[in-house]
């Protein structure tokens, strides 16, 4: 059974969509797939779909979540083999029978820092590049309860990092052209996020783009005036101050100015 959770939940079995019937399902789902291997509780898991007024039939009610998802998945009855497990106080997705985008996901991002910190950065560039494309929305996109919109928050955090981490390599080995068309849409998405304009500014310099990576630096500071009443980070004026002057050492190995 593969389970997707770096956006909508989804499941598929025999290359088969399986849709969970409800929120009650899908929260279960994401709730195990967030220990994936490892057995949730059934008092943690009556937290997480009721949060603070849990009905006096949440366990019976658990217990037709975890039936409906078991006859929906093709799997026998609790005994029998399948994606999901019972123990003596909880339930636990299967760590060998369930395969979940979120553990792919952590796998090549791993790989990609190794390549990375050895000078990889090709390589680096491939495995972040495949990790970042498991993403189909922000994770659990599709479920509301707070504690799931709490542990989601990290794990979009992480896709972030490795946005980030793709640019840095991208322009260790000189795709400033991709750099800036992967890079545009999430500073403006995310404009105050600093490293991510940084790394736009630095591929549009590279490419000899100086009034644009400029402008993107000025665009960025109304910004954060505007919205924390705060100048941009000693780093990020520094890199404006380096593109203001033509810094040559700005430039990757090999990269002309046009």
């Amino acid at each position: 059974m593969h389970v997707k959770v770096l956006g909508p939940i989804e499941v598929f079995r025999d290359n088969r969509v399986i849709q969970p019937a409800g929120a009650g399902q899908r929260t279960l789902l994401a709730a195990l797939a967030l220990e994936h291997g490892r057995v949730v509780m059934v008092d943690r898991l009556i937290d997480v779909l009721w949060d603070t007024a849990p009905p006096a039939s949440a366990r019976t009610r658990i217990q037709a979540h975890i039936s409906a998802i078991r006859r929906a998945v093709g799997q026998p009855g609790r005994r029998g083999a399948g994606p999901l497990l019972t123990a003596p106080a909880g339930y636990a997705l299967s760590g060998e029978g369930v395969q979940l985008d979120l553990t792919i996901f952590s796998g090549l991002t791993a790989k990609g820092r190794v390549a990375s910190e050895s000078g990889q950065h090709a390589v680096a560039s491939e495995l972040f590049g495949s990790a970042l494309a498991l993403w189909r929305g922000p994770a659990f996109a599709d479920i509301t309860a707070p504690a799931i919109r709490a542990a989601a928050r990290p794990v979009d955090e992480q896709r972030l990092l490795t946005v980030e981490a793709k640019a840095e390599a991208d322009l260790a080995v000189g795709r400033c052209d991709t750099v800036v068309s992967e890079l545009s849409a999430w500073v403006t998405a995310q404009p105050l996020r600093e490293r991510l304009r940084a790394l736009l500014m630095t591929g549009f310099y590279r490419l000899g783009c100086r009034s644009d990576a400029l402008s993107l630096y000025r665009e960025g500071r109304q910004i954060m005036i505007t919205e924390l009443g705060i100048e941009p980070s000693l780093q990020l004026r520094d890199l404006h101050q380096r593109i203001l002057i033509e810094d040559h050492a700005l430039l990757a190995a090999g990269t002309a100015r046009k």
